[in-house]
């Protein structure tokens, strides 16, 4: 990248001189401005700027207009909006900062703060037009990353997508690119992009969903343990108040029994099933001192009969289930729809879910070159199969919810910490594949990349999904 300028700007720098003088160079900006007054009848737009700035005298001259700004650094922290609460969001120039890793969870949160049939207003600086060396780009060649590009007067860190990366992005969070614009503002060509969010829900994404779901995981408790052993997990608390009302209350595949044991603790007692007999074994150990029943079973076939809970917990058991819509339909069959609090809770990964993207980007097509068949794993289509068969079945009032969970790897070396995280994370699904040291060996350099960006975690975001029974 050819470029006179030789000050390199940190992020503090950077952001203090763009909230002077972002709003007086994209002010102007005449295509930026047309876009904006012809919105039509948008009420509430929420902006995604730096700082406090206001690039655009459109946002600030509609007095039927409600407004909400928020700084970059909040979007993927603090802000916690009411879902689908905008008409529009507006996102001008401020993501080139962030990695990939973050750009792509921010398109799915984008669309999850507007409303259906909202709109999404990005402008962008394509990597087409300033990234010349294909050798920059990732393999899937939609975007660099960490190249230092010219932006007002500074050279800047920056991640850059191509036009297509943009639009395949927006398609994959479930929006429907309507409108692409170029525009040029002093040396820099620019590309607006309207795109409008879609009716399905962006946290079933990524979308468009496979016509078919990957084969089953074999479950190892020898793999689950490492990875288990790093998390932090913030989906427990959430499953917890989904089901505070409960009183007879079954979880699937309890795994070490956590949850059980906390449920049993609240309101007496809890049940679980567990097909795995070593696992059934540490529920057991764990639960000494509660009130746990627990029963030899599967998801496939639930040892109770009709009607028999209030509530049925289902917890990151989907992928190694060998009959998923026999599993979900079970768990419809052991709850009581007339009970007063029914309802079934699954947790599967967010489309953002780091640990799940990783392994896709890694192991998967390795996986698949032997296998012969995509490998690719797909936690949004799981959850929309259990969208679809609880709906079918009476359970259609459902909510999505994102929640947080996330790995440690606090080694100080960062060769070490790779090395680590590879073993954790090629084991958690490939244990004993044929190409198994061939995954860790690829992981190494896709772990560095991370690392540089999220330096001690890998996420293991998740969704709760709260069915109850349909109003009549």
């Amino acid at each position: 990248i050819e470029t006179t300028l030789n000050n390199e700007a940190n992020a503090e720098e950077l952001i203090d001189g763009l909230i002077k003088h972002y709003e007086t160079v994209y002010g102007k900006n005449t295509v930026l401005n047309e876009i904006l007054q012809n919105l039509g009848r948008i009420t509430r737009i929420l902006n995604v700027s730096f700082g406090t700035s206001n690039p655009a005298p459109a946002l600030s001259s509609n007095s039927n207009l409600s407004a909400t700004g928020i700084d970059v650094s909040q979007s993927n922290a603090e802000f916690q909006p009411q879902n689908s609460s905008f008409d529009a969001v507006l996102a001008l120039f401020s993501m080139f900062q962030m990695s990939y890793r973050t750009i792509y969870s921010l398109a799915f949160k984008f669309a999850s703060w507007l409303r259906p049939g909202g709109l999404l207003i990005l402008g962008v600086v394509s990597a087409d037009d300033i990234v010349k060396d294909k050798s920059l780009y990732t393999r899937s060649q939609e975007f660099v990353e960490g190249v230092q590009v010219p932006f007002m007067g500074n050279l800047v860190k920056s991640t850059l997508l191509t036009e297509s990366g943009w639009k395949n992005l927006l398609q994959k969070a479930g929006f429907q690119v309507i409108k692409t614009e170029h525009s040029g503002a002093g040396q820099e060509k620019q590309i607006f992009i309207t795109a409008r969010r879609g009716d399905q829900n962006p946290l079933l994404g990524p979308y468009p969903l496979p016509l078919v779901r990957r084969p089953p995981y074999l479950l190892s408790q020898e793999a689950w343990q490492p990875f288990a052993e790093r998390l932090t997990r913030h989906e427990f608390d959430a499953v917890l108040h989904a089901i505070g009302a409960n009183k007879e209350v079954l979880d699937v595949g309890s795994g070490h029994g956590e949850l059980p044991i906390r449920v049993a603790k609240n309101v007496g007692k809890a049940y679980a099933i567990e097909p795995n007999a070593d696992r059934e074994e540490l529920i057991i150990n764990h639960g000494k001192d509660s009130n746990v029943h627990i029963s030899k079973g599967t998801a496939e076939q639930i040892p109770y009969p009709d009607h028999r809970f209030d509530a049925v917990v289902a917890m990151w058991i989907l992928p190694y289930v060998d009959d998923l819509e026999k599993s979900l339909l079970e768990m419809v069959r052991v709850v009581d729809p007339k009970s007063q609090h029914a309802r079934i809770v699954v947790v599967q990964g967010a489309p953002y879910n780091e640990v799940v993207n990783l392994i896709n980007e890694v192991c998967s097509p390795i996986a698949g070159r032997e296998a012969k068949t995509t490998m690719t794993d797909h936690q949004g289509f799981l959850l929309a199969t259990a969208c679809r068969i609880f709906s079918a079945h009476g359970f259609g009032n459902i909510t999505l919810e994102p929640v947080n969970a996330y790995c440690s790897f606090p080694e100080e070396d960062i060769s070490v910490r790779c090395q680590r995280a590879a073993d954790v994370l090629t084991n958690f699904w490939y244990q004993g594949h044929l190409k198994q040291a061939e995954m860790r060996e690829a992981f190494i350099p896709v772990l560095t990349r991370h690392f540089q960006d999220r330096e001690f975690e890998v996420g293991d975001q998740g969704v709760v999904l709260v069915a109850t029974p349909t109003l009549n």
